[in-house]
């Protein structure tokens, strides 16, 4: 068996010398490393390999992201109850008695929350010399919700305000235009529309009591609600994208990106249904409080994108 052994080692390596020179087409009686001499240089085919190998940012691409979103919600209610009908009162010398102190309190709030945020992406893009050109859409999840609660009295009228604004998930689809600063690394910007849910609640309680009117209370009000809708408004932002594989296993080239936005949900408004009680003294009160409207956000996240 060991004589069959190096029969056969002596054929495979008789055909390892063998195969090379006929490629290169060598006469066979010239020493092997004459062979080797007479090869084209390994250093020619090197321009021609690193020209091939250059990233090619056109196709498809599907990744995740995640980081952190900073939201300034609250809102404001102008002050849409009327109390008694203090006008009577008005040309007394005490200055305590004003129309003032029969209407609600305007009320407002501002609260900036930051949360974490994380989801998907797909797009595709096309390669124009330097210039990167494409559409993505996204969808994020997050959670962040600032409350408030304030008081205010005087000597005719108390009032409690409770409120809360919240911010869920957001969506959004966009343009991006990039400029390749390297081969393998891009600048960009992107800008479209986006979709966010927004929630919030308004609690309302106040009692009036004038008495150069009347001695029990003259009005009450409570309320509340809550609401919860998907507003439509726009985002824009930029980032920088890097390619940090050309050969990842069986997966595509994959790139990584930093990215900042901002995103503008609009104005609106909301309605919160009252309960008003009142002698003959009120005037015109109102059956509903008024709740203005307008979040915002600004997020960064880094992503992870595997292109097709």
């Amino acid at each position: 068996m060991n004589r069959n052994l190096f029969l056969v080692a002596a054929v495979f390596g008789a055909a390892m010398f063998a195969v090379p020179a006929i490629a290169d087409e060598a006469p066979a009686a010239k020493p092997v490393r004459h062979r080797a001499v007479e090869r084209a240089p390994v250093r020619e085919a090197a321009p021609a390999q690193m020209a091939a190998a250059q990233p090619n940012w056109t196709g498809a691409q599907v990744g995740g992201q995640g980081g952190v979103s900073s939201m300034a919600q609250g809102f404001a209610e102008p002050g849409s109850h009327l109390f008694p009908d203090c006008s009577s009162d008005s040309s007394s010398s005490d200055s305590s008695f004003s129309p003032s102190f029969c209407r609600e309190t305007p009320f407002s709030f501002n609260g900036n929350k930051t949360s974490w945020t994380g989801g998907v992406f797909l797009g595709y893009r096309v390669q124009f010399g330097s210039v990167v050109a494409g559409i993505e859409g996204d969808y994020n999840g997050k959670n962040a919700t600032a409350a408030y609660t304030a008081a205010d009295a005087n000597r005719f009228r108390t009032e409690t305000f409770t409120a809360s604004a919240s911010q869920g998930w957001d969506s959004s689809i966009r343009g991006r235009l990039g400029w390749l600063v390297t081969p393998s690394t891009m600048i960009y910007g992107t800008g479209g529309v986006a979709f966010g849910r927004v929630t919030g609640t308004f609690g309302y309680s106040a009692s009036e009591i004038d008495f150069n009117v009347c001695v029990s209370p003259c009005a009450s009000v409570n309320g509340g609600g809550t609401w919860s809708t998907v507003r439509t408004g726009a985002t824009a932002g930029g980032g920088v994208e890097t390619l940090i594989s050309t050969a990842f296993g069986p997966f595509p080239n994959m790139t990584l990106r930093l990215e900042y936005r901002y995103t503008d949900l609009g104005n609106f408004s909301e309605n919160v249904p009252l309960h008003t009680f009142c002698n003959s003294t009120c005037t015109s009160p109102s059956s509903n409080a008024l709740i203005n409207l307008h979040p915002t956000f600004q997020t960064v996240t880094v992503g992870l994108g595997l292109n097709f």
